[in-house]
């Protein structure tokens, strides 16, 4: 593994960063959900790098991340640094919303709620446009990443590591019955359900898709994001 194919640089100080910059975090998983923690911006961790895959359900493991800058005061994981975690043991560390962390806060991304049509309105059909809200941060940061700054023969797959794994995002879907590119009716979203995004490898789907709150999965998890205030 290496640090995110971005035109950017490895920055020590979120204070130094410029978008496509990226910046050191440390997180392991303990025996617990209230132990599995987060720590130590802008610093190795000496047991190296957490794997693309993230950290699985084995306590007393770590490793590092990187955050990269893609807006003011912003930053974004470069992958899913947990799995086989659930949304409500998320939502259980304040990691939905956001929790106090360094100068700034941790928390998930936004997603939206449903697919998009081409003018950025509700579909219950993957026309491949994205989700709905178009302004998500998925797919305003990640996906729209811009291209000028991913180092020359690489693709958004070498920054994010995004294409075979779900990121849990804040929301609940859209209630109803979701169709995949064919048309093909899919099972039917309710409020017990919360947003993921990612994955996109399956010809049939975008990478939006939905999840028991309650459900953990080997490729579903946490991407982190760190909000502060940049004066």
């Amino acid at each position: 593994m290496a640090v995110p194919a971005t035109t950017g640089q490895l920055r020590t100080s979120i204070g130094d960063m410029e978008i496509g910059d990226y910046i050191a975090c440390n997180a392991g998983r303990g025996s617990t959900i209230a132990l599995t923690t987060i720590y130590n911006l802008g610093k190795e961790h000496p047991s190296g790098e957490i794997p693309l895959a993230g950290l699985g359900t084995t306590a007393g493991v770590g490793g590092t991340f990187y955050f990269i800058k893609v807006d003011k005061g912003l930053l974004i994981s470069d992958r899913m640094i947990f799995n086989s975690i659930t949304w409500d043991q998320l939502n259980s560390k304040n990691w939905i919303e956001g929790v106090a962390f360094e100068s700034g806060s941790i928390r998930s991304l936004s997603g939206g709620v449903l697919y998009a049509d081409s003018s950025g309105n509700k579909s219950n059909t993957d026309l491949g446009f994205g989700a709905f809200p178009a302004i998500n941060e998925w797919d305003k940061y990640l996906i729209n990443f811009p291209v000028a700054k991913i180092l020359s023969g690489k693709s958004l797959d070498d920054v994010f590591h995004h294409l075979s794994n779900y990121s849990w995002c804040k929301e609940t879907p859209n209630y109803g019955t979701w169709r995949d590119k064919a048309g093909n009716s899919t099972t039917t979203a309710s409020n017990n359900q919360r947003i993921g995004r990612g994955s996109n490898a399956r010809a049939q789907w975008s990478d939006i898709n939905y999840s028991a709150s309650g459900g953990s999965y080997a490729t579903w998890g946490f991407r982190p994001v760190f909000e502060y205030k940049e004066v």
